[in-house]
């Protein structure tokens, strides 16, 4: 009656709404750090506080994550600490996600984008990609991307949606802009500026990082309410090197595994996870400092329990709406947004 990938969903629904530690199922989406190497200083970047190596992920080593993910990833996103651009073996892991049916999407700065590696990437079956664009005017966009040139990347991306128009691809485009100091009186700008055929969504993010200078607004965040219900269906986040952290916000420390030696599902049901749940469930997280300032949007409960009805990458491409009503139209369906 029910296809594998939703009764996966309603697994972890019901490990959640009971309360239950152990999880049956698998992760629906996973982060997956293709590359920690990186061709920009941008000082809103975790990149300035912990220091990445400038190495990429093995293409084996992401292969046997999507291949152990099937049957309950619905999506991958093939970026993390670094630009995905730099390793030069982005296009084939992107058509592994393809080969088992799993949609996949990056992040990049758009700097070394070409038209070449444009084509590759669309033809390759990349199903979403996210344009870092920090800014309406050279000034701004340069002083938050460092050694980036406002007007070359900003070609790089029109040439991009030109190449997805002469294949008539369905690629979604975000073209997202992190609210910073000196460019959040820029929004109105940007806005018009990337009001372009091709562009599917401007995004517009809060600093999630918090460097001194740079964010906007200022925690404390209140307690939680109720556990967080990424940790029931991800995106777990796996480093470079295969090593695994529950989420991309408890990150470098509190790892819980590696799928160099298990498998992604004996990951998501290991001792330090179902340990990092049970924490959740009772409401105490004193051993665990990165759940108390966690800087991410909290959902209200209805939408906590509705992320486990839709197919993730719908939920994926809806973000940017559900933000801009929130940041704009006052209509939130969150309880916090940082």
């Amino acid at each position: 009656m029910f296809s594998p990938l939703l009764r996966n969903r309603l697994s972890l629904f019901q490990s959640y709404i009971t309360k239950k530690p152990y999880v049956a199922g698998g992760p629906v989406t996973v982060t997956v750090e293709s590359t920690a190497k990186c061709n920009l200083s941008c000082p809103m970047c975790l990149r300035e506080k912990i220091y990445f190596p400038p190495r990429d992920m093995e293409l084996w080593l992401f292969r046997k994550i999507i291949d152990e993910g099937k049957g309950c990833l619905e999506f991958a996103a093939a970026y993390g600490a670094g630009e995905p651009l730099l390793n030069p073996e982005l296009t084939h892991m992107i058509a592994h996600c393809r080969s088992q049916g799993i949609p996949a999407g990056i992040s990049t700065n758009a700097t070394v984008l070409s038209e070449s590696l444009s084509h590759a990437l669309i033809t390759s079956g990349l199903n979403c990609i996210i344009f870092a664009f920090d800014g309406a005017t050279r000034e701004s966009y340069q002083k938050y991307r460092k050694g980036s040139d406002f007007d070359k990347a900003r070609d790089n991306i029109l040439t991009f949606l030109r190449v997805k128009k002469r294949l008539n691809s369905d690629i979604f485009c975000i073209l997202q802009m992190v609210r910073l100091k000196d460019n959040q009186q820029e929004v109105p700008a940007l806005i018009r500026m990337w009001r372009v055929e091709g562009m599917n969504e401007i995004r517009v993010k809060m600093d999630e990082v918090r460097d001194h200078g740079c964010r906007v607004s200022t925690g404390p965040y209140p307690p939680t309410k109720y556990p967080c219900n990424l940790l029931w269906r991800g995106p777990m986040y796996i480093h470079y090197d295969g090593t695994v952290f529950p989420c991309c916000y408890i990150f470098p420390t509190d790892a819980i595994g590696n799928v160099r030696r298990n498998t992604l599902r004996e990951i998501w049901n290991s001792e330090r996870m179902v340990r990092l749940r049970s924490a959740h469930i009772r409401g105490d997280l004193s051993q665990y400092e990165a759940c108390r300032n966690c800087p991410a949007a909290r959902p209200r409960l209805a939408l906590a329990w509705g992320s486990f009805f839709f197919n993730m990458y719908t939920i994926r491409k809806a973000i940017p709406f559900f933000e801009r009503l929130a940041q704009i139209r006052k209509v939130s369906i969150f309880e916090t947004m940082n």
